[in-house]
């Protein structure tokens, strides 16, 4: 009898790990009847997909449901020579030396949060935080007003992620395209704006946005439609999955005190300790990439352009990269911890992997010069789709430093 995998079900959501160490054991290689798909399960498999860019595409995007001709591609769902030149006109905007310089805005932002949540000293990390530093950079990156539209914006990013994996709920799909049709109106005008004002040869700005609309590939202008998807694309994808590392970074310190006691004693193994937590708790499960001849995975024959989900969060998981791999141990190897592939691998790994991590470092700087710790109020709520994996709500009572910094 084949293994079950139900991608869908509370137990997957609540508890992945040890379905993937399941899946590793039993059955690397998984088609799913109910949606016609395929998932991979190992590091070794995983990596040797994602390198193979002739036999698997990502053109038809990174969720279940086909992109259509329509879509515009973008970054995780193009494929070269059309990625990489997309990569290469923002890769100003995701340079070391730009990061660097968005530090101090960050820590300014974390440090008026943080000071908030001290005069609250019960409250939600997700909603004080977590949720908020991610979406106030992006918000810079686009030149969009935080304050005006946070909570708008915020909930288009929960229906978008949602969307992605609804488990093809029809009633879902369609409140999600009604949703669409508000967030075009929102950035479609502002984008415009921005391209006019390049047209008329004035400066659109230095923002990200700018940047795209600045650039040109092949000699020409991006075109209308891909600088949207490319304004969707960052919204959910640079938003959402920093949220969840910032949650799941905290879950899994009150989950294990004597980790958190080693980074009090020793605030170098930071680092270590935020690739640790996305190695464990990668923000994205997996994405998917469409094969463009027929394949054979394991016993599995796969037809020609047939969905392929590649479970990051299992290859994290795998016994022969990481030794005890359901164990959390901040000091580990470093080494080691970098073949973690929550921020991808190959020529689609996440160019804004070192942004999200700088976010999440400045927050946990932040908190322990204020804070000693932090306990649970009542459990935590993980994400209600399977989209991203982490905390939705994080309920916690903070203890104060005698004398906070």
């Amino acid at each position: 009898m084949a293994t079950e995998f139900d991608f869908y079900s509370d137990e997957f959501q609540l508890d992945p790990s040890h379905k993937f160490q399941e899946m590793q054991e039993q059955c690397p290689f998984h088609h799913s009847e109910k949606f016609d798909w395929y998932s991979v399960f190992r590091h070794k498999d995983i990596t040797s997909i994602v390198r193979d860019n002739e036999t698997y595409s990502a053109r038809f995007g990174p969720g279940p449901d086909r992109a259509t001709a329509e879509s515009a591609p973008v970054l995780v769902s193009a494929d070269p020579p059309l990625h990489s030149k997309q990569k290469k006109a923002i890769t100003a905007a995701f340079n070391p030396q730009t990061i660097a310089a968005m530090e101090p805005g960050i820590r300014a932002f974390v440090s008026q949060r943080m000071d908030a949540m001290a005069e609250m000293p019960e409250c939600d990390l997700m909603v004080e935080i977590a949720d908020q530093l991610p979406m106030w950079v992006i918000c810079k990156m686009l030149d969009i007003p935080f304050d005006q539209d946070y909570e708008k914006l915020l909930m288009w990013v929960d229906a978008i992620a949602g969307g992605v994996f609804s488990d093809h709920d029809e009633e879902m799909h369609q409140q999600r395209l009604d949703m669409m049709t508000n967030v075009y109106n929102y950035f479609g005008p502002h984008i415009q704006a921005k391209i006019d004002l390049d047209k008329a040869g004035k400066d659109p700005g230095d923002d990200l946005l700018s940047l795209i609309v600045k650039a040109r590939i092949d000699g020409e202008p991006v075109p209308f439609n891909h600088i949207l998807s490319f304004a969707l694309f960052l919204l959910v994808a640079g938003s959402g999955t920093t949220t969840t590392l910032i949650g799941s970074f905290f879950n899994r310190m009150m989950a294990h005190p004597d980790q958190w006691e080693k980074l009090l004693a020793d605030p170098a193994l930071l680092d270590n300790a935020i690739e640790e937590v996305l190695r464990i708790d990668s923000p994205v499960h997996g994405l998917f990439r469409t094969n463009n001849v027929p394949v054979k995975l394991g016993d599995l024959d796969v037809p020609v352009d047939s969905k392929i989900c590649l479970m990051w969060g299992s290859a994290n998981l795998d016994p022969e990269v990481f030794e005890n791999p359901l164990e959390f141990d901040i000091t580990r190897d470093a080494k080691v911890l970098r073949k973690h592939l929550s921020f991808g691998t190959g020529i689609h790994a996440c160019i804004g992997g070192p942004l999200a991590r700088l976010e999440c470092k400045v927050v946990v700087e932040e908190f322990l010069k204020r804070f000693d710790g932090m306990e649970r109020m009542e459990p935590m709520v993980p994400y209600p789709y399977p989209t991203l994996h982490g905390p939705y709500k994080l309920p916690v009572r903070l203890t104060a430093k005698k004398h906070a910094a």
